[in-house]
């Protein structure tokens, strides 16, 4: 995982989740949350670029994965942030890569891989709109 002073370098940072809120969104979710994710939110909880890209804070995340039937659409991923125009950001929780696919969608087949991980697209430091674009 970069550390906080590199990720501040392309992204705006939060002070760090506590544990008491990973707790209660762990219990949310029924399970525990990606070992890579709970590791950045315990650098910032939640970040995002000046661009589209938006990493979600753990206030809310199990609610968010719920909200958006992520576990029904596509099990085995977990939504971790946004693009700010409708495009979910998730990982695989098998592969460990990250994924990009329209919120209103939700399918495997429409889904573009972003990132071999979640700290690739850290270093990469944006979504695909803003590399395709």
């Amino acid at each position: 995982m970069l550390s906080r002073e590199a990720l501040s370098e392309k992204f705006t940072l939060h002070p760090p989740a506590s544990p008491a809120v990973l707790e209660t969104e762990r219990s949310e979710y029924g399970g525990p949350l990606p070992e890579e994710y709970v590791d950045l939110l315990r650098i910032s909880n939640g970040l995002y670029t000046d661009g589209n890209l938006s990493i979600l804070g753990a206030e809310g995340v199990a609610q968010r994965n719920v909200d958006y039937e992520v576990q029904a659409y596509l099990p085995g991923y977990f939504m971790i942030g946004d693009d700010g125009g409708g495009t979910a950001i998730l990982l695989n929780l098998q592969d460990r890569g990250i994924y990009e696919v329209d919120m209103g969608v939700m399918d495997e087949q429409s889904m573009e891989r972003n990132a071999g991980s979640l700290d690739e697209l850290l270093r990469l430091g944006t979504c695909l709109a803003e590399r395709n674009g």
